[in-house]
């Protein structure tokens, strides 16, 4: 007797187990299924099931059961998808088809990229999905209402039915909470555009149906809006004819894997789609892993990345891998960066190929960036520089950037050794080159600035002081310092006037004088204040020996001041330069007035003795006391801002010309 009941409450067990779904559905929509997915992955899904099954035709229906408010003939408002209905020809809910539908991540059709998981996001957006499936050769109907309770044996139902032609229909059409809940103001809804979501199916379901083109199956889908009364399609002339070309990628376990890529580039006008694959399906684009691309005008194309490996690490919707960008450990061998590196590669010569003027539009795009940022040259990536014309200038600069800063913290965090290997010492050196490269470009934007201003006529005499060097404000430096940059902009003056070893901005002479430890007495303008003091060390191996160079900015603006007033600012220019004359740890003195040199003011320069020295520009004035052993200038602001332009470029044209570009282009 106890065996009979053991008998009884295994058969139980067992029958309870085999009317029930093998796992429990709700834990698997909640857990497993991600909250990102969306109607659009419910069609997606549909169809891939329909296609799965041998359907050579497939309709879509889609319905919007609202009402919107009209004005006149026009309603406004926006038409979403409400119900959802699939249609197709395939093989129908035969035995099998059931026993796989019933089982959680079957093996069934695995090899054609079945996961075994794709209904459940059914369950996600909707309540249910209804099915029904006239099978011709079972000359039967059988239904299935899926839902989160549902039962293999009682939510199965079948009926004798005369049957000329397997059809199969799949019915959504109650969304859940998450999705549409008025009360919450909750609408996840998308948009009924029919033209929209036929473009979004065919991108995801492309390798797919090339798949089956291969194999000589056709497939025509047809999208329906029911609302509207209006569909679009998808037929096997919308799927170009793909060649391949195949790549390894090494792995952290030091072993090649396999990577197909399947393209396509048309010579017509319209968009390249870039895709990462995974079971014969698109997953995500190449720029949502840091790879943007796009053709030039007049061309368009596919480019189809699929592996095995893609394969093994595409999540359950199909939207997403689990592959580090960067880092790789035991169980996720690659990482983008690694599939990207190697990619690259294989779309360069697809790109040379089917874009016969590559090399043109590589060499344009890295000379734009070379003109913008050519600091960053150096750590532009060899592999972006084969395919630069395709790819986003932004995105090959924040590689650039990120490289660049990374290299920085590498040098800094090295600073304390006390000694260096030669990689150390090269990185070290090619940072400051970099550093100076990227200070020489940073002024042409103070150039332009004052270019700016000069042009508008805004020659205002504080604005032009601050942006050389701000006021009230001093800078020295040790004989330890290296040459100081982006502190000030003295360099407009000219470009030895950056190794100063003390500059002050509008401050009293008497400070001045202290600063230097120079004493006071028998200075009888100690409370004057030069617009700019620079010294510099007259002999590098004696600090006590300076020479001084004093600038005085006047009047720009000669409608309102007269040129006395500039002449005026020599002979105050020539009191600061003797009273720093008369030190004796000072060996030399230099004066510049920088103004505007009218005709009225270059005739009393003239009648000074004041000798033209042309520039690229206006003249400059110079003259040499004698007597006083001091020298003077007379700069136009024009002048200045043009001469310190003409030594920029010249600056940058020698950056460009000994550039890794030129090297790697051939100049």
């Amino acid at each position: 007797m106890s065996l009979k009941l053991c008998n009884f409450e295994i058969y139980h067990v067992i029958y309870s187990f085999m009317s029930k779904m093998f796992t429990e559905i709700s834990r698997i929509v909640n857990e497993d299924i991600s909250s990102r997915v969306t109607q659009y992955d419910v069609i997606f899904e549909a169809i891939t099931n329909a296609i799965h099954s041998n359907s050579t035709e497939i309709k879509c229906f889609l319905n919007f059961n609202g009402n919107l408010i009209k004005d006149g003939d026009i309603e406004i408002g926006r038409i979403k998808v409400d119900t959802i209905k699939v249609v197709d020809n395939g093989d129908g809910i035969t035995d099998d088809n059931y026993k796989s539908f019933s089982t959680y991540r079957t093996e069934f059709k695995k090899d054609l990229g079945c996961k075994g998981v794709g209904r459940f996001v059914f369950l996600k957006v909707y309540s249910s999905a209804k099915y029904s499936s006239d099978l011709k050769e079972a000359q039967e109907q059988r239904k299935i209402k899926f839902h989160i309770n549902f039962d293999t044996e009682k939510d199965l139902k079948k009926e004798n039915k005369k049957v000329t032609a397997n059809e199969t229909e799949v019915f959504l059409d109650t969304l859940n909470s998450q999705y549409l809940d008025w009360d919450k103001k909750i609408d996840r809804r998308i948009e009924l555009d029919i033209f929209s979501i036929r473009d979004k199916t065919l991108m995801n379901l492309i390798p797919t149906l090339y798949f089956y083109k291969q194999k000589g199956r056709n497939i025509e889908i047809t999208f329906f809006d029911e609302y509207s009364s209006n569909s679009v399609k998808i037929s096997s002339t919308d799927i170009p004819d793909f060649k391949t070309e195949n790549f390894n990628v090494l792995n952290n376990q030091s072993f090649n894997v396999k990577f197909k890529l399947s393209h396509s580039i048309e010579n017509s006008s319209g968009n390249l789609y870039a895709f990462y694959c995974a079971n014969n399906r698109t997953v995500c684009d190449f720029e949502d892993k840091n790879l943007k691309i796009t053709l030039p005008y007049g061309y368009s194309g596919f480019l189809l990345l699929e592996s095995d490996y893609l394969s093994g690490k595409v999540n359950h919707e199909r939207n997403d891998f689990d592959i580090f960008p960067v880092k790789t450990d035991m169980y996720s061998t690659i990482s983008w960066e690694m599939i990207n590196v190697e990619l690259k590669k294989a779309i360069s010569e697809i790109i040379k190929i089917g874009v016969p003027n590559t090399v043109k539009l590589n060499k344009a795009k890295i000379n734009e960036i070379q003109d913008e940022r050519p600091y960053l040259v150096n750590y532009i990536d060899e592999n972006d520089v084969e395919i630069a014309g395709v790819l986003d200038k932004k995105h090959i600069i924040e590689k650039a950037k990120k490289k660049f800063d990374e290299s920085k913290e590498t040098v800094l965090s090295n600073a304390n050794k006390s000694e260096f290997t030669d990689e150390e010492l090269t990185q070290a050196i090619l940072l400051a080159q970099n550093e100076l490269i990227s200070y020489i470009n940073d002024r042409v934007i103070v150039i332009d600035k004052l270019k700016k201003l000069i042009d508008k006529g805004e020659q205002v005499e504080a604005i032009i002081h601050n942006m050389i060097m701000e006021k009230y404000t001093t800078d020295s430096k040790s004989k330890d310092d290296f040459l100081i940059l982006n502190k000030n902009n003295l360099w407009l003056l000219d470009d030895r006037f950056t190794t100063y070893s003390f500059a002050a901005s509008d401050k009293r002479v008497k400070d001045i004088l202290k600063e230097l430890d120079i004493p006071d007495e028998d200075t009888k303008i100690i409370n004057d204040k030069p617009d700019f003091s620079i010294f510099f060390s007259h002999n590098p191996h004696n600090n006590d020996r300076l020479k001084s160079v004093l600038v005085e900015l006047k009047p720009f603006d000669y409608k309102n001041k007269s040129h006395r007033k500039k002449h005026q600012g020599l002979l105050q220019l020539r009191e600061y330069l003797e009273a720093f004359k008369s030190k004796e740890k000072i060996k030399e003195v230099y004066g510049y007035l920088i103004t505007d040199i009218d005709d009225d003011f270059a005739d009393t320069l003239k009648k000074d003795e004041y000798v033209a020295m042309y520039s690229s520009e206006y003249p400059i004035y110079h003259k040499y006391y004698k007597n006083l052993d001091i020298s003077i200038f007379v700069v136009s602001v024009k002048t200045m801002i043009y001469d310190a332009e003409a030594r920029n470029k010249m600056f940058l044209e020698i950056i460009r010309k000994n550039s890794k570009i030129n090297k790697i282009f051939g100049k």
